[in-house]
């Protein structure tokens, strides 16, 4: 019997940019995205039928899974999704037992299910033999999620539209960052952010561009100011909590933050890991869980 492994990164928004409203009623964004070493890991073996199982490590306290039925296997998340999708598109007769072992704490705007489901879809395309190059798996992330496209490549890439288009960038120098989830609760919480979202705060690609520079330039001193993410604006007008977690830890001297994607996870980011680590430290005793993480291509 064979077995694939598959390494699911989560990401960052390093920039997060609305550009303006579609017909369709969705977004077009641009953003410069950043994979890091927080990772979920998936195994997959030939099976008859698709089956995935899941097996939590280090998370959040209450953090649960979508999909997850009485029997404790998934059956509606988004790699049984990305897997069935991949069979009805290839007519691949067969199936396959998916081992998720999950990392990246869910809802936090770290990416860990889109991540998964690019995983499953590259590491599907192995075992079963499909011969499917990254665009056409591309094409059919984007039919999954926005994010899910991104994923297939990871690493360091500019994405633009509902984030069906990625350009793969130069890696950026290793960067390390405190990931801080801040114990935000919003259900439909993507859908939310965007019902804030007006005509004032649409850009038109200024701070990406503006990125891209400081990163082909590798220019580190100045990494940081170039950083932005447009639902920090929404953040703190429409949610008290995150403004009192933000001054907290900005009175514990760890700033500045930004938020990881729609949040409510923030990271500090930094080219020294001590001086990250150093950040972390500040934060003993806290209820904040949070992680020291890398930047990998």
């Amino acid at each position: 019997m064979g077995m694939i492994c598959e390494i699911a990164p989560a990401k960052v928004n390093l920039t997060l940019e609305i550009i303006g409203k579609r017909n369709d009623g969705y977004h077009d964004i641009e953003s410069v995205m950043q994979t890091i070493d927080i990772c979920d890991v998936l195994t997959f073996w030939e099976n008859d039928w698709i089956q995935v199982v899941p097996e939590y490590s280090g998370l959040p306290e209450k953090d649960m899974l979508f999909g997850e039925d009485n029997n404790n296997y998934l059956f509606d998340n988004l790699v049984y999704r990305a897997a069935l999708l991949l069979k009805q598109e290839t007519g691949y007769p067969g199936g396959a037992l998916i081992q998720l072992r999950k990392n990246i704490p869910s809802a936090a705007g770290l990416g860990g299910g889109s991540s998964d489901a690019a995983a499953t879809l590259r590491g599907l395309n192995q075992l079963w033999k499909l011969g499917l190059t990254l665009e056409e798996l591309l094409g059919l992330g984007a039919k999954i999620g926005s994010d899910v496209p991104y994923f297939i490549y990871g690493g360091t890439c500019m994405v633009k539209g509902r984030g069906e288009k990625v350009e793969k960038l130069e890696a950026v120098d290793t960067k390390w960052m405190a990931v801080i989830l801040l114990p935000l609760s919003m259900p439909n919480k993507t859908a939310r952010l965007y019902s804030y979202i007006n005509s004032g705060h649409y850009t038109g690609g200024e701070y990406s561009n503006k990125l891209l520079g400081k990163i082909t330039r590798q220019s580190g001193n100045n990494f940081q100011a170039g950083l932005f993410n447009v639902f920090e604006l929404v953040y703190e007008r429409e949610f008290e909590k995150f403004g009192y977690w933000m001054d907290k830890l900005k009175s514990l001297g760890i700033t500045p933050l930004h938020l990881a994607g729609s949040g409510p996870a923030v990271y500090y980011v930094s080219s020294y890991r001590e001086k990250v680590r150093d950040k972390i430290k500040l934060l003993k005793g806290s209820e904040l869980s949070n992680y020291v993480a890398r930047t990998v291509p």
